[in-house]
């Protein structure tokens, strides 16, 4: 039986969630389970999803759904979003049965080995910390913090060959180091109250269930420093001692706002 499971969310984009999963599951080097969390907004067309829970079906994958609340029950569009956003995410830490959880989205692409590579971390460090793939954006990410690389914008235009000899050369140069601790990387991020800090938060991060509920959940709204639930919640395992590691050797490519960018950008 697996001890980790790798889990995403979607709502109706299917041909998205395909290219992420089927690229992730081949790609992941050791036997895992995988979890979907479906984000059900109430006035979209059941066929989308009723397509997304047979592709789980046929692929062996199952699937923990929850109904969104209306834009109209929140003051502004970006507190509908971020309570949907984290409620599913929260989902997806809750329902996994493993003791190992690996989150990720719904458009990413990852190196070869991108979750034995993160568990290889972990042996040398060991359970109470969190490992990052080491990620790379689309240009549609502003102002990113992680390296950016035109190599599409979709799931349709990226290029493949080109992500697969930058992380072929991220694994050979760091095949001796396959950690850098958060505190020593060079990913700069300007916190709202804690000014500069370095980060190793990356799209996807493997860490055991049972951080998650020392603690989780991460918030669905900015919190009192002006930070979103992610960043937030990774504070908090900081705060506590609990360090966080780039794993150079586990490379991702994250499209950004993938199933999600026409609503963000309304």
């Amino acid at each position: 039986m697996a001890d980790t499971t790798a889990y995403t969310l979607i709502s109706r984009d299917g041909y998205l969630l395909r290219w992420a999963i089927l690229n992730a599951r081949l790609r992941a080097g050791i036997d895992h389970d995988w979890l979907v969390v479906l984000w059900i907004n109430p006035d979209e067309p059941e066929a989308l999803r009723a397509e997304i829970r047979a592709f789980c079906k046929a692929e062996g994958i199952r699937v923990a759904e929850f109904v969104a609340t209306r834009e109209k029950e929140h003051d502004s569009r970006t507190a509908w979003f971020l309570h949907s956003l984290y409620r599913a995410w929260n989902l997806g830490m809750e329902a996994s049965e493993t003791k190992w959880v690996a989150r990720m989205g719904s458009d990413q692409f990852f190196s070869k080995g991108w979750l034995a590579n993160l568990h290889r971390a972990a042996e040398k460090h060991g359970e109470r910390a969190s490992y990052h793939c080491w990620t790379v954006e689309s240009p549609a990410a502003k102002h990113s913090r992680h390296d950016v690389q035109d190599w599409g914008t979709t799931w349709q235009t990226f290029n493949h060959p080109a992500f697969e000899q930058y992380a072929s050369d991220l694994i050979y140069r760091y095949q001796h180091q396959v950690t850098i601790p958060g505190d020593e990387c060079e990913l700069m991020f300007w916190h709202p109250a804690r000014v500069f800090q370095h980060r190793a938060d990356g799209s996807t991060w493997l860490m055991t269930k049972v951080l998650w509920d020392e603690f989780g959940p991460m918030r669905d709204t900015i919190n009192e420093e002006g930070v979103t639930g992610d960043v937030d919640f990774l504070d908090r395992m900081g705060d506590a001692g609990v360090p966080a590691y780039l794993v150079p050797i586990s490379a991702t490519f994250h499209l950004v706002a993938g199933e999600s960018r026409d609503i963000q950008q309304r």
